[in-house]
């Protein structure tokens, strides 16, 4: 017996040794590395985050499993390497909990009677009652949260046309200004359009204005992200854009591009597809980020919610230069992806569940994966 605990505390201690030695190091690379384990009944989908000014990121998601609804908050200051859980964003005026889309943001200025480095927080808030996009403010780093307006509401949650609910907040610091971007039911002329609203103090919010809508009523643009390229001063809007049961290149929610002057003003631009080679294409729930890594127009990175490749454009913004990269990170329904700010190399993306398996109980980690852009670029992660 005396032998035998001997070797068992060897054992723990080698296992310990290995931990530590197959650890994520700060702010290097990694893939699958667990944020939070969901636990018998969870689902985490839709991730989202923002990278403060010093340098911390925050990670937040869509969670099932609990009633009400929250985003819980995680926090990182080593590049992903290591995630903390802070707090949690709580419906608190509505009573109808927080069940989808977060989006989170950080103010670069003072804005509203808030100080920068305030960071922000929205999601839908929904119920039989209706659809609410909501502004929470966090000034202790996301410790604390405090109600601070209703930006928009529709209808009670249904995707079907002629409904009016409204869905998917994204918002951005522009301007003096907060930008609130949102998919939009509300108008009877479109089965679904993009919208954006703007408020100068965080608590009053001028008319929605149209971002992205068809002629053709079916045709329901959905899920905005927005992203600045700095060499052309181009701002960049990715959105599906499924058009009835039709099909594009073998997908029924293809992936479009506008480019515009202002994050304003995307309506005054063409939308443009993203194909590769002219056979395929990214379908659904897209998400943009730009890094100056790649050239001189540095690289736009696109994710999609099917595969594990990301889209990438070298050439700022041509329509005929879009690739395709594989790498080691899976599938997730609204994979988010993002540069760190001081090391454009790292491309971080972050995983979760998918769509179809988000009910089936798989407890599927809500992760994060940190490759080196430059060796994406050269097909280093290509399955062999």
């Amino acid at each position: 017996m005396v032998h035998l605990a001997a070797a068992v505390v060897l054992l723990a201690q080698s296992t310990a040794v290995l931990a530590r030695t197959c650890a994520p190091r700060p702010f290097g690379f990694f893939t699958n590395n667990t944020i939070y384990q969901p636990v018998e009944g969870e689902s985490f989908t839709y991730p989202r985050f923002t990278e403060l000014s010093d340098g911390t990121i925050l990670a937040t998601s869509s969670v099932s499993g609990h009633t009400p609804a929250y985003f819980p908050i995680f926090e990182s200051t080593d590049g992903g390497a290591s995630w903390e859980w802070v707090s949690d964003v709580k419906d608190t005026v509505n009573g109808w909990g927080f069940p989808a889309q977060p989006a989170l943001a950080e103010l670069t200025e003072p804005l509203g009677g808030y100080e920068a480095g305030t960071i922000l927080a929205s999601g839908n808030s929904w119920s039989e009652n209706g659809t609410r996009i909501d502004l929470y403010a966090s000034t202790d780093k996301a410790r604390t949260w405090e109600f601070v307006s209703h930006i928009a509401e529709g209808g009670r949650p249904n995707t079907t046309n002629g409904a009016t609910p409204i869905w998917e907040p994204y918002l951005l610091t522009y301007d003096g200004a907060l930008v609130a971007y949102y998919s939009d039911q509300r108008d009877p002329e479109h089965g679904q359009k993009l919208s954006h609203q703007v408020s100068k103090d965080l608590k009053n919010w001028e008319d929605p204005v149209d971002d992205v809508a068809y002629d053709e009523y079916i045709a329901r643009p959905g899920m905005t992200v927005v992203a600045h390229i700095p060499p052309i001063d181009k701002w960049i809007v990715v959105y599906e854009f499924p058009v009835g049961n039709s099909s594009s290149h073998g997908v029924n929610y293809p992936v479009y591009y506008r480019l515009a002057d202002s994050p304003l003003d995307f309506r005054l631009s063409e939308g443009l597809p993203i194909v590769i080679n002219g056979t395929t294409a990214p379908n659904a729930s897209p998400y943009v980020t730009w890094s100056p890594v790649g050239g001189k127009n540095g690289t736009i990175i696109v994710s999609d919610a099917d595969r594990s490749v990301v889209y990438t454009n070298r050439a700022g913004g041509d329509v005929d230069k879009w690739e395709e990269h594989e790498t080691p990170a899976g599938a997730v329904y609204s994979r988010a992806i993002h540069i760190l700010k001081d090391h454009p190399d790292h491309l971080m993306i972050f995983g979760g569940e998918t769509f179809d398996n988000m009910r089936a109980g798989l407890l599927t980690p809500f992760s994060a994966t940190v490759v080196n852009l430059n060796k994406v670029l050269k097909d280093k992660y290509a399955k062999k």
